[in-house]
């Protein structure tokens, strides 16, 4: 996934695509992904006399512990980015994420690299049950339309406020 100014010219105010399968080795250094496999890169490249938009679609599979069972689960990724590759840019300049600095060679990898880094998942789960093993005694797990239909307790201290309350909003 790297290619050379001179080898995109031919491309010039047309769309040049590709698709590939890469391996990116050791990728994360979190305990809980155990690996993500079929990474596959597809783009479409928009070649203009200064600038290359590279619209990206990122789609691999991530082996990781359910973080609620422990069981190995495949996470599903899916990241879409559009990339703009500028050759009248310094890279102190950039302020824009998605907007980078070209010389004379345009390297895909580690835009990809940092993509599937930032969209992996902190914790992820295929269990729709609750944690059983919380050690939480007394609690309960309500649907949203009871926990509004709940109207909370008052203070004792505060009861003779909700009176004063209660008269304003009648007047």
């Amino acid at each position: 996934m790297k290619w050379s100014l001179s080898q995109l010219r031919k491309y010039t105010n047309d769309k040049f695509t590709f698709n590939e399968t890469v391996q990116i080795d050791k990728l994360y250094d979190r305990e809980d992904i155990l690996a993500i496999e079929d990474i596959n890169v597809s783009a479409s490249m928009l070649i203009g006399t200064q600038r290359i938009n590279v619209d990206l679609l990122i789609s691999a599979t991530v082996k990781m512990i359910d973080s609620r069972t422990g069981k190995v689960v495949d996470y599903p990724l899916e990241v879409q980015s559009v990339e703009v590759f500028d050759e009248n840019l310094d890279d102190e300049e950039i302020e824009d994420d998605n907007l980078h600095a070209v010389d004379h060679t345009i390297d895909l990898e580690p835009i990809v690299r940092e993509l599937i880094i930032v969209n992996l998942p902190t914790v992820y789960t295929e269990s729709d049950e609750l944690p059983g093993s919380s050690g939480a005694s007394g609690w309960t797990v309500l649907e949203e339309a009871e926990a509004d239909s709940e109207k909370p307790a008052v203070d004792p201290r505060l009861q003779k406020l909700e009176a004063l309350k209660l008269n304003d909003e009648e007047e």
